[in-house]
């Protein structure tokens, strides 16, 4: 049986990342155009020139005008301010946002465990895949394989474990399967369904939004 995780009300500060991101950047290099913005951080041209504005108008970079085909963007007192106060809340955030997922994790392991479960598989290589082994300390249940898209798959040993391609999961026996990557969950789920059909296996995922 495929169940899906429920997302609890944690939001990703992505503004905030993106505008720290931003004046690290402009910090280190003042004279960086939009263009080479956008490319670095990938968001779109005008994105990157509306969130410019948006920190001038705030107070907290001057643009200046170098030459006809150059523009400077300089942090001011207040914008050096506002970047310190951006990286203590990215800090709370990511503190918070692994208690969250540890919390949401070791549910996971706990609902397994209690229908008497016991071979565990990890399906995704991801920094929460690290935080899903340290919770699994907890439980019973017992990892016997990691698993990776067959796309992604490349040999190496984590955990002491050789990762196999997804399309072999059934030749490692498990009993529930955890998608432990917070991206591209819905492909993932759609992966085992096509490998086990009707046949019972217990699948969970993890989400934050």
């Amino acid at each position: 049986m495929i169940e899906k995780a429920i997302s609890p009300d944690t939001l990703r500060p992505s503004e905030e990342i993106r505008d720290l991101r931003l004046l690290e950047e402009l910090e280190r290099n003042p004279v960086i155009s939009q263009r080479e913005l956008s490319h670095k951080f990938n968001i779109a041209l005008g994105v990157t020139n509306a969130c410019l504005r948006r920190m001038a108008r705030k107070g907290w970079i001057r643009i200046r005008d170098l030459n006809p085909r150059k523009i400077g963007y300089y942090l001011t007192p207040k914008g050096v301010i506002e970047k310190g106060k951006l990286t203590l809340n990215l800090v709370s955030f990511r503190i918070q946002h692994y208690a969250e997922l540890k919390k949401i994790i070791a549910a996971r392991l706990l609902e397994m465990q209690n229908k008497g479960l016991k071979r565990l598989i990890f399906y995704g290589i991801s920094d929460e895949m690290e935080v899903a082994y340290i919770t699994l300390q907890g439980v019973t249940l017992k990892l016997v394989g990691i698993v990776e898209d067959d796309e992604k798959f490349k040999p190496q040993i984590i955990f002491g474990y050789e990762v196999e391609p997804v399309s072999r999961v059934q030749e490692l026996k498990p009993d529930c399967i955890l998608i432990t990557s917070l991206t591209e969950n819905g492909k993932k789920r759609e992966n085992l369904v096509k490998i086990y059909g009707s046949r019972s296996v217990c699948i969970k995922d993890i989400c934050i939004s």
